[in-house]
């Protein structure tokens, strides 16, 4: 087993069960502990022979060669190789190998009509019983250099008919096992054993044979050719080897000594273990793959290095289970229906979700399976959900977010003549973290975080531009919320559609309608600051317009826009076998007041959003519906709440959030043997599990000897992940500068 790495097979859970081995050998003790299994043999197996019952000594040989193929692993010291596979056996006489090696007479001088039908008739049981393998642990003595095509043809017409199977597919084609003999054991005796013996080696000579025969060479315990093995030879193209040397299996005895074991050598025991492992991979590739196919991948996965690149010995080399249960090169997810048609790579298919307003609503419905296929178009079953990538719980995340722990940047405002006004977002570095150690990310080291600058072109006009962050500074009244972006941010005041050019630049001006109101338009260009460690390679672009109006103590602005997300979707993305996504453009419209009162404000928001994808090509995503989303925010603020310097605010909202929407999967999951790829078709709808709600209490104090922080809050379905509990955070930072 270790030779040829079954271990392997079994872990990936390959057992044999599902299949079909023939056997047609001398005779098998049924009663053995290995064979006795429920099922374990066919009910029209033929046990005995046509005019009698076969002794024990004549059951010993296939007694042995089924404990190979399908023993039983009921922890006795050995199994078969494909343990859980069962038999359909045929008891035929055979006779003992003679003293002396006897080359069978195979030509017009002797009359194999006889023998040519009973052949034929039990072979063709095997045939029409559609058996995955039939293993062959006999044959005729003498070298298939011995032989010509015609004598093969005159022997056994019928026979060879039989095994070709013309009326059956290539992929529905029983596979013919056979030993390739034991001329090296007769070497003192000048025997050519340096090709496999007749029956082993007919596809050679017989073309039609040639994909569903293969000749089994025999290799001893440390993996070398057994000294009494026939080579592969001129069979080297159909012949392999396996362990056939000391091999331990079930023995056949009379009561009451029953259930013994031995250890016999020979090709005709490397066969049942090829049998067997054609079974496996049966097994394994869930009967999609054809039967040709099998044979085709075990030899191309054998063992071709070191002494098995001899292939006039080893012929294809060891066979190798681990290889074999293994994708060879690279493997591709198919999204039409055959193999060999359009594919991309499954390295490269992913689905990423970089924002909150997907939440789960990908992950709860990637739990199904899916195959992708290798380059000789066997199927791997893998889950969905492993393509599946979120950002923001990856390690190199959470070491990027911890390098700077707090982020700390500071705004600063400045009028730098009159009408001209500029704003700094500066990175605060002087408290040790950057100082003297190094740093994991480059952009920790940027002393500049964004700039904006606002620029008044006559009394009713006036331009802005900025980098590093989005257009919402300037809508709203602003002038009001200085403070309020630094006790909440800027992002929990703002339009949500905006932040997805936070990380980016923007040009947008402001006209002056009125003493009262005002009109205000901006392009932006940017990416969400949460895939700021992982940009795409073209930014969204966006286009909002606010009308926005004071009433003595309430300002009220009403804006709407257009997003466009390149390869993007609400913060979403997705390539290779998903699909390709061009663009989605979403609509949105809010209304955002502000009421002022002495040194309190009270605030809220809520935006709307459509969002229309185009899918450029369609893969396992077929298609997708119209999305709708939405975010509110209210928010209390007051300063100079118990000093002047001081200031206090509450906050409940929830983060954007698709409401509705729904896509259609058209997803691989198999594969016939004809190669045709099956595909599973279904629908949902793409809205979170929850709903996340935060409630925040903010406390700020800035001092000249101590500056004070604190935050304190209640979550609940963070990340719009349906939970059954609330999660709380607080927060505290004190700094005091030293002089």
């Amino acid at each position: 087993m270790a030779l040829i790495n079954a271990s392997s097979a079994y872990a990936r859970g390959a057992t044999g069960e599902g299949t079909l081995i023939g056997i047609m050998d001398s005779g098998v003790d049924t009663s053995h502990r290995e064979l006795d299994s429920a099922n374990k043999f066919t009910s029209d197996s033929y046990l005995t022979y046509q005019s009698r019952s076969p002794t024990t000594d004549e059951k010993r040989h296939g007694t042995h060669v089924s404990g190979i193929a399908v023993g039983d692993k009921d922890g006795t010291g050995m199994h078969g190789v494909a343990y859980d596979a069962q038999l359909f056996f045929i008891s035929i006489e055979l006779s003992d190998p003679p003293d002396d090696y006897e080359p069978a007479v195979i030509d017009e001088t002797v009359d194999y009509t006889g023998i040519d039908s009973s052949w034929s008739q039990l072979e063709d049981y095997f045939v029409q019983r559609n058996v995955t393998v039939v293993n062959g642990s006999f044959g005729y003595q003498g070298n298939i250099n011995e032989y010509t095509e015609e004598n093969l043809r005159y022997a056994f017409p019928l026979t060879i008919e039989v095994m070709a199977q013309a009326g059956k597919s290539d992929a529905d084609k029983t596979i013919f096992v056979w030993s390739a003999g034991n001329g090296g054991a007769y070497a003192d005796q000048g025997v050519d054993y340096s090709s496999p013996e007749v029956f082993a080696g007919m596809a050679y000579l017989l073309p039609e044979l040639q994909g569903n025969s293969v000749a089994v060479v025999s290799v001893d315990s440390v993996g070398e050719i057994s000294y009494f093995s026939n080579r592969c030879g001129v069979s080297s193209d159909y012949c392999i080897a396996a362990p056939g040397s000391s091999i331990y299996s079930a023995y056949a005895q009379d009561y009451p000594t029953t259930n013994e074991y031995a250890s016999f050598s020979g090709t005709s025991m490397a066969a049942p273990h090829v049998s067997g492992g054609i079974a496996l991979l049966a097994d394994y590739f869930r009967n999609q793959l054809g039967n040709t196919e099998i044979l085709e991948r075990l030899f191309m996965t054998a063992n071709k290095t070191g002494i098995y690149a001899d292939s006039s010995i080893y012929g294809q080399g060891l066979m190798d289970l681990d290889a074999a249960t293994s994708p060879v090169g690279q493997t591709n997810v198919l999204i039409m229906n055959a193999l060999g048609l359009k594919s991309f790579p499954a390295v490269s298919t992913s689905l990423a979700s970089f924002g909150p307003a997907i939440g789960d609503a990908w992950a709860k419905h990637l739990n199904r399976e899916f195959v992708v296929f290798d380059q000789l178009g066997a199927p791997f079953f893998r889950q969905l959900n492993s393509t599946y990538f979120d950002p923001r719980n990856s390690v190199e995340w959470l070491s990027y977010k911890y390098t700077n722990p707090t982020f700390r940047t500071k705004e600063i405002e400045k009028d730098i003549y009159p009408g001209t006004s500029l704003t700094f977002g500066i990175n605060i570095m002087g408290y040790g973290e950057h100082n003297y150690t190094p740093t994991l990310w480059a952009r920790d080291e940027k002393k500049l975080s964004y700039f904006s600058l606002r620029k008044d072109l006559s009394e009713n006009t006036s331009y802005f531009i900025g980098n590093g962050l989005s257009p919402s500074v300037y809508f709203g009244d602003n002038t009001k919320r200085v403070e309020q972006r630094k006790i909440f941010g800027r992002s929990n005041i703002s339009s949500p559609y905006m932040a997805f050019g936070e990380d980016g630049t923007f040009l947008g001006g402001t006209l002056t309608l009125s003493e009262d109101s005002a009109l205000t338009a901006s392009f932006f260009s940017g990416n969400q600051d949460d895939m700021s460690m992982f940009k795409r390679k073209k930014d969204n672009q966006g286009l909002v317009v606010e009308y926005k109006t004071n009433l003595d103590h309430v300002n009220i602005s009403v804006q709407t826009g257009l997003l466009t997300e390149n390869s993007g979707l609400l913060g979403s993305s997705f390539n290779g076998g998903y699909g390709n996504l061009k663009e989605s453009l979403t609509y949105f419209s809010g209304l955002d007041a502000l009421i002022s009162w002495k040194k309190a404000n009270f605030s809220g928001s809520f935006f709307v959003g459509q969002t229309k994808p185009k899918l450029y090509e369609s893969g396992i995503i077929s298609g997708l519906e119209d999305l709708y989303s939405s975010s509110f925010n209210l928010s209390f603020f007051t300063k100079e709440l118990f000093e002047k310097r001081d200031s206090f605010g509450v906050r409940i909202s929830q983060p954007l959030r698709l409401e509705n929407g729904g896509v259609y999967f058209s997803v691989p999951i198999g594969r016939t043997p004809s190669k045709e790829i099956i595909f599973e078709d279904y629908h949902f709808d793409l809205n979170p599990s929850g709903r996340q709600i935060d409630l925040e209490f903010i406390y700020r104090m800035s001092g000249k000897h101590v500056s004070f922080y604190s935050r304190l809050g209640v979550t609940k379905d963070e990340g719009h992940f349906k939970r059954d509990r609330f999660d709380s955070f607080f927060e505290t930072i004190w700094e005091i500068p030293i002089h």
